[in-house]
C-alpha cells in the first residue's frame, strides 16, 4: 500500500472538541495533521523521483518507519509509534517537508500517550523551523489547553490566527475553547471572525456560514453558504441544509442534501441517507451495512448522526448487546447528551 493510501486510511472522523478534551482535542489534532500530511506527501513524491540512489534508499527507510509509526498509532501503540517516528527521523540528513510531517505525527503520538510536555517540545521544534507555522501554533495551543495552561494556549491561538491563510482557524479555535469550557474566550474569536469580510474564496464563505450557524444567525448563514455553493464548494450544501432546517424550510434543506449526494454518491452523507431509508423500510441488516460504510469513508462529515443511527439499527434488529456497546462508546465520545444517557439505561435493562 502506498503512502497516500496509508494517509487516507488514517483519516479521523470529523473533529469536535468536547469537554472531554482527551477525545475531542485528540480527534482534532489527528484530522489537522492529515490535512498537513496530504500536502507534504505530494512534495515528498517529487523528492523521491529526483534523488540519487543513496538518498532514495534513505528516504525509503524514513518512509517505512513513518508507515510503521502510523500503523502503531492506529493500534493504540503510542510508545511503538514514537519509537518508529524517532527511527524515521534518524535517517534525516536535512530537514524538509517529509520530516516536518513526521514531527507532526510524533507530536500527536506524544499527546495521545499523555506526554504533553514532550508533545509541546516537538511543536517547539516545528516552530523553530518555521516561525509562521499556523498549524503548529494551533496544535501546541490545544496541548497547552489540555495541560491547563490557558494563558499559553491563548497566546498560541492568537499567533495561529495571525499566521493562518484562511478564516477556518477561527472556527477551530472556537471549537477548542468552547469545548474546553472557555466560553467567553471562544465568543471573542467568534465575534472577531464574524466581523471580517469573507473575501473571494469559496471556503471562507463556507466557514463564515458555519460561524453564523453557531451564532444562530440563520438568515446570514443562508446568504454566506449560498454564495459558497455558487462559488463551487459542494460541501457547503450540508451546512446550508442545517440553516434551512433551522428556518423550518425543509424542502430547501432536502434539496441541498440531494445536491451534495449527487456530487458525492459514496460519501458518508449518502450512506446515511440510504441507511435511513432502509431503517424506515425495516430492513435493519441493510441499514447497518450502509451506516457502517458511512463511518468507513475517507471523509466522515456526519459522524455523530451516523453512529446514533447505527445504534438505532442494531436496537431495532434485536441486537441489544451490540447496541449497548456502541452506545457506551458514543456517550464517551459525545458526553452531555441526555437522550443518549436515557437510551443507554434502556439498553442496559434489555441486554
Amino acid at each position: 500500500m502506498d503512502r497516500v493510501a496509508q494517509a487516507l486510511e488514517y483519516r479521523e472522523k470529523e473533529y469536535t472538541c468536547s469537554q472531554d478534551a482527551d477525545g475531542g482535542i485528540w480527534r482534532m489534532i489527528k484530522k489537522k495533521i492529515l490535512r498537513i500530511s496530504g500536502t507534504v506527501l505530494l512534495l515528498t513524491a517529487g523528492v523521491l523521483l529526483a534523488g540519487c540512489t543513496s538518498s532514495q534508499e534513505r528516504l525509503e527507510k524514513e518512509d517505512a518507519y513513518r508507515t510503521i509509526g502510523i500503523n502503531a498509532m492506529e493500534d493504540g501503540d503510542y510508545a511503538g509509534a514514537m519509537e518508529a517516528f524517532d527511527s524515521a527521523l534518524a535517517q534525516v540528513k536535512s530537514v524538509g517537508a517529509n520530516e516536518v510531517d513526521i514531527c507532526y505525527y510524533k507530536a500527536a503520538a506524544q499527546f495521545a500517550s499523555g506526554s504533553y510536555g514532550n508533545a509541546i517540545e516537538t511543536y517547539d521544534t516545528l516552530l523553530e523551523y518555521n516561525k509562521k507555522d499556523a498549524n503548529a501554533y494551533f496544535l501546541r495551543g490545544c496541548v497547552y489547553l489540555k495541560s491547563n495552561e490557558s494563558a499559553k494556549a491563548l497566546e498560541d491561538f492568537a499567533n495561529a490566527v495571525k499566521c493562518a491563510e484562511d478564516d477556518e482557524m477561527y472556527l477551530m479555535i472556537y471549537n477548542s475553547l468552547n469545548g474546553a469550557g472557555y466560553e467567553t474566550e471562544a465568543r471573542t474569536y467568534l465575534e472577531e471572525a464574524l466581523e471580517k469580510k469573507a473575501g473571494k474564496n469559496a471556503r471562507n464563505y463556507t466557514v463564515k456560514g458555519k460561524l453564523y450557524l453557531i451564532d444562530k444567525q440563520y438568515g446570514e448563514a443562508v446568504k454566506s453558504l449560498t454564495t459558497a455553493v455558487e462559488k463551487g464548494d459542494i460541501e457547503a450544501n450540508l451546512y446550508l441544509a442545517q440553516a434551512y432546517e433551522a428556518l423550518d424550510k425543509n424542502i430547501e434543506a432536502e434539496e441541498c442534501i440531494a445536491a451534495y449526494i449527487k456530487e458525492n454518491p459514496e460519501s458518508s452523507v449518502a450512506y446515511n441517507q440510504l441507511g435511513c431509508e432502509e431503517l424506515e423500510n425495516e430492513n435493519y441488516s441493510q441499514a447497518i451495512t450502509y451506516f457502517s460504510k458511512g463511518l468507513e469513508t475517507e471523509e466522515v462529515t456526519n459522524e455523530q448522526e451516523l453512529r446514533s443511527n447505527l445504534i438505532a439499527a442494531y436496537e431495532y434488529s434485536g441486537d441489544f448487546e451490540t447496541a449497548k456497546e456502541l452506545m457506551q462508546e458514543y456517550i464517551q465520545d459525545f458526553p452531555g447528551n441526555a437522550a443518549a444517557e436515557r437510551e443507554n439505561l434502556f439498553l442496559g435493562k434489555n441486554r
